[in-house]
């Protein structure tokens, strides 16, 4: 009896927000890592077992920006999910899952394929900070790092299940594209059963919503990539031409004009922190 009681206890610490968002999770890395096992041997594969023949550059620029891309947008997408709200995110970012994966067969040349997956990308890392940020809010002193075990957890069964399908179906693997899709769709029946964790600041609602998101991280994205892109050609020109010995650098200078432009605390931090490693010798050397 005292047993059974503590089990009740141990789910009920938690609620039910938790559990749906770990679900979510669950079948997302399902989808994500049962598309991309086979993803690579897709690119290059012969086209007699249905592959794209691609080279191995081609596949390496492919995977090698975009998953790039994948994992810096997080810091950009963290902050739109604050404004907007949690639910109206998660249901853009299955979208795009979900027609980039019902679409990724279309495409067979180099570009078309470098560009799906860019769009795919973009899907991932609008989910990306949501269920870590719901299990941070669903959680306590007492039951935080239990509750990022158990989210962690989902994560590996996520990995480990997804793979494990898509050697069912190595032989079919433009099959594999329609799977995650059907994984990702699930998850818009467990949306029904997300609410919305507490959030401080009030967000706007309605349709209107999903237009504003996509066009504040498309311009967030484009002004942010260009701003370094800056940076980077004048600190590699500084380096280049190393013997021209300035009081103060021209892109220390460039960092503290952009530092003071109105592009958002989140944008300035990256960029401050990204910046810093070009400024140690330690880190970056040419000679």
């Amino acid at each position: 009896m005292t047993e059974q009681t503590t089990k009740v206890s141990f789910f009920k610490k938690f609620p039910r927000t938790f559990w749906v968002a770990n679900t979510i999770e669950l079948f997302e890395r399902w989808a994500w890592y049962g598309f991309f096992m086979l993803f690579a041997n897709y690119i290059t594969g012969s086209a007699d077992l249905g592959g794209l023949e691609l080279s191995q550059t081609e596949k390496g620029i492919i995977m090698g920006v975009g998953t790039g891309i994948l994992y810096f947008l997080p810091v950009l997408t963290g902050s739109l999910s604050d404004r907007y709200g949690y639910k109206n995110v998660l249901i853009i970012a299955f979208i795009v899952y979900i027609t980039a994966f019902l679409t990724m067969p279309l495409f067979k040349s180099f570009w078309g394929v470098f560009g799906i997956y860019l769009y795919l990308a973009l899907g991932a890392a609008l989910f990306k900070p949501i269920v870590s940020a719901t299990v941070a809010k669903t959680t306590d002193e007492t039951t935080s790092s239990i509750g990022f075990g158990i989210f962690y957890m989902m994560v590996n069964i996520g990995a480990f299940l997804g793979p494990l399908l898509s050697l069912m179906f190595s032989d079919q693997k433009e099959l594999i594209f329609y799977i995650s899709a059907g994984m990702i769709s699930i998850n818009f029946i467990l949306l029904f059963f997300y609410e919305e964790p507490a959030l401080e600041e009030k967000r706007e609602a309605g349709i209107k919503i999903f237009g504003k998101i996509l066009s504040t991280l498309i311009t967030s994205t484009i002004v942010f990539v260009s701003l370094f892109v800056v940076f980077l050609v004048i600190w590699l020109l500084e380096t280049i031409f190393f013997f021209i010995n300035l009081k103060e650098s021209f892109a220390h200078k460039f960092k503290k004009f952009v530092l003071g432009l109105p592009i958002g605390e989140s944008n300035k931090l990256v960029f401050n922190n990204i910046t810093d490693i070009f400024f140690d010798n330690k880190f970056i050397t040419f000679w």
